[in-house]
């Protein structure tokens, strides 16, 4: 009996100590909204009809494919779009991947890398707009490619085309980078990553896609919010493969190769071997959103030291995106067998992909899962992996200054650091570039983040509008 009293008394303790924490932590009211740069609303409309033009030249670039003429054209389009740009910078073509130079007063110093990716997926199912027709309606440039990732492409590009006509030289060297096929995790970044270490350039800052301006990114918060990416998640594509003599399915034997796949995949499923965990990036993200959280969900995630084992559990049945936040994923997305109903194959196979988190990157997943195909006879291929980017440091200079310019642009979303799930260009550029963030100056609707790869895909046009006058800032205002 002393013993449970002692414990319940150790319990109301922590409880108590919690909830002082939840109410130090208090809620922080959310921030005035206040317009964006007047004159690049104004010009919001101008934006827009580029961002059409941009849109009805079809860049979808497939794996394997000579999309050449495409992206020639693509290029013509945007001379047309933006003259300045296409007249003053200096242009390199590494294959299809479009690198623009924009000579700084100090070319000594570390440089200034913004990047846009300018092919698209493929564009399938019936649409309300055409998908490359670039209509403009409702307020919104529909089609294929707006949102990802040529707004934002239309976006920068705009920025510079305006201040190259006002005059405007950099303080460094600002290099401008589209690559050709970042949708198929192509080499058009690594390649133009690689020119670049060749030139001897040393970039200071990078800013990617990655992040955007979003509604309630979480449970219990209302409202905007700035996510910014600081890292992002590993990835692989691997195939496991069961073999036999093969055989007549009329006299079948046991454990067949598909018996042993089915086996392996339902162990994965139903008992993950990856551990969950609340790392850094993800603790840091909660400490910035926890004051925003309605009281349960502040009292919650703002004392993850004491509910982290209880939310460890909770989170993946709220959902697939809470899981993959704590843990290495995999998913098993292809399957092949035999050629025929009635023959037992004498190799099978399944395709699985996976996303790593930094606690078990990718030589522990790996291994972890080889251990584990191992014990049901399968071999295992590594088809392509790539280890978690590096994690940015969120008190650097750099990475304050990029902070200071979405609180600026966008003072009504609150700013948050945020782990990518999926890949971007800009993991690359860890190599050359000590703060990569990942942000996209997008404001994007429920309704515009369920149409990433789908269909229908659209950009405010006034958001279109806050996107230019956050790159006019990060470009004027760097030191």
């Amino acid at each position: 009996v002393i013993v449970l009293l002692c414990l319940l008394g150790l319990f109301l303790l922590l409880l108590l100590i919690a909830c002082v924490n939840a109410a130090r932590i208090a809620a922080k009211p959310r921030p005035a909204a206040k317009p964006a740069e007047g004159q690049a609303l104004e010009r919001a409309d101008g934006y827009a009809r580029s961002l059409s033009k941009m849109i009805a030249c079809e860049t979808v670039n497939p794996r394997g494919s000579d999309s050449s003429a495409k992206f020639a054209r693509f290029r013509e389009v945007l001379a047309e779009c933006f003259p300045r740009v296409h007249a003053e910078l200096e242009q390199t073509l590494i294959g299809d991947a479009l690198l623009l130079k924009w000579k700084g007063r100090d070319p000594g110093r570390g440089a200034v890398a913004l990047l846009a990716h300018s092919d698209v997926v493929e564009a399938s199912g019936e649409w309300e707009h055409p998908p490359f027709a670039g209509e403009i309606a409702d307020g919104c440039v529909w089609g294929r490619g707006a949102m990802d990732n040529k707004g934002n492409l239309c976006a920068l590009l705009s920025a510079a085309e305006e201040l190259l006509g006002e005059g405007f030289v950099p303080p460094c060297d600002v290099y401008i980078a589209s690559s050709n096929n970042e949708e198929t995790m192509g080499d058009g970044a690594p390649n133009t990553v690689a020119y670049l270490q060749k030139q001897g350039v040393r970039l200071d800052l990078v800013i990617d896609e990655g992040g955007a301006v979003v509604s309630a990114p979480m449970p219990g918060l209302k409202g905007s919010y700035a996510m910014m990416g600081i890292m992002e998640k590993g990835y692989a594509d691997v195939r496991f493969t069961a073999r036999s003599d093969g055989g007549h399915s009329s006299t079948p034997p046991k454990n067949t190769p598909l018996a042993r796949l089915a086996a392996f995949v339902h162990h994965v499923e139903k008992h993950s071997p990856f551990k969950m965990k609340f790392t850094p990036p993800v603790k840091a993200m909660f400490r910035e959103l926890a004051p925003y959280m309605r009281f349960p969900f502040r009292l919650l995630f703002g004392n993850l030291w004491l509910f982290g084992p209880l939310l460890k559990l909770a989170m993946p049945m709220v959902s697939g995106q809470a899981a993959a936040l704590l843990k290495t994923t995999c998913v098993f997305t292809m399957a092949e067998g035999s050629g025929a109903p009635n023959v037992i194959p004498s190799s099978a196979s399944v395709t699985a992909n996976l996303r790593f988190m930094v606690h078990q990157a990718r030589d522990e997943s790996l291994a972890i899962l080889r251990r584990l195909a191992e014990k049901y006879g399968l071999e295992m291929e590594v088809l392509y992996s790539s280890d978690c980017s590096p994690v940015a440091d969120t008190g650097s200079e750099r990475f304050r200054f990029v902070r200071r310019c979405v609180e600026e642009v966008f003072p009504e979303a609150p700013v948050a650091p945020y782990v990518m799930l999926g890949g971007t260009d800009s993991r690359h550029y860890s190599a050359i570039c000590p703060c990569v963030v990942k942000f996209g100056p997008s404001i994007l609707t429920p309704q515009q983040l369920a149409s990433m790869h789908a269909r229908n895909e659209n950009f405010g046009v006034e958001a279109l509008g806050r996107a230019v006058a956050f790159f006019r800032l990060v470009l004027t205002s760097y030191q």
